[in-house]
């Protein structure tokens, strides 16, 4: 599923693509980040230079919110203002603190305790609710952020030369020929795919190697000491 909108000048202006199916993460974190694009257009002879920034996201999980009683600190009291001598002398007054949290609602439209109680359960719950979506949209904003960093060429992840044919991945220097099987074949993109992969594995493997020759080294100094 694709969002699509277009320049004034033609051209895709920004795409929003929707992929499901299983590890998709997994076969699409590479393409986190820069693209280069040489190529040389039809009415021109000189090559031009273009860039595109991709940006690698979870979909955002529903955000739910879920109470426990045992977090409520629910208390009752008259009611105050307008109302009639029976809401003012009823303890139908409803306040309840979120104690993980220190929110505080309170709730007096009704005259029965327990209808102002559930009022107050709803505001809380609506209170919860946009702080988490708050934090899952900051958390996503962060990480295309990160990904997107200036959209700079000089951050480029990877080159489309369509002179030559190769795409070349300055991250993890592989290259492969074929840029039409690489948009248009299965099996273009996952050659490409796998070779990023396998360099990107070998790396995590020598920094976990590093990571343990470093701390056997600092035990024997402390043994020798």
């Amino acid at each position: 599923k694709a969002v699509v909108s277009t320049q004034s000048t033609g051209g895709i202006a920004r795409a929003i693509v929707s992929v499901s199916g299983t590890d998709v993460l997994g076969m699409f974190q590479f393409e986190a980040g820069v693209h280069r694009v040489q190529r040389v257009p039809f009415n021109d002879t000189r090559t031009h230079t273009s860039t595109a920034v991709v940006i690698v996201t979870n979909k955002p999980e529903d955000v739910k919110v879920d109470i426990n009683e045992d977090d409520l600190e629910i208390s009752y009291m008259r009611a105050s203002g307008p109302g009639g001598q029976f809401v003012q002398r009823t303890m139908s007054k409803c306040r309840i603190v979120h104690k993980p949290t220190g929110i505080s609602v309170t709730n007096q439209t009704s005259r029965l305790a327990q209808d102002n109680k559930k009022e107050c359960i709803k505001k809380l719950s609506a209170i919860l609710l946009k702080q988490e979506l708050d934090e899952t949209l900051s958390d996503t904003e962060q990480t295309k952020k990160s990904q997107a960093k200036q959209g700079d060429r000089s951050d480029k992840i990877r080159t489309y030369n369509y002179k030559s044919g190769v795409i070349t991945d300055h991250r993890y220097k592989v290259e492969v020929a074929g840029i039409p099987d690489y948009f248009s074949d299965p099996e273009g993109f996952s050659e490409l795919h796998g070779k990023v992969s396998t360099v990107w594995q070998l790396q995590q493997l020598a920094q976990i190697a590093d990571q343990i020759s470093s701390e056997k080294s600092k035990k024997a100094g402390q043994t020798s000491n």
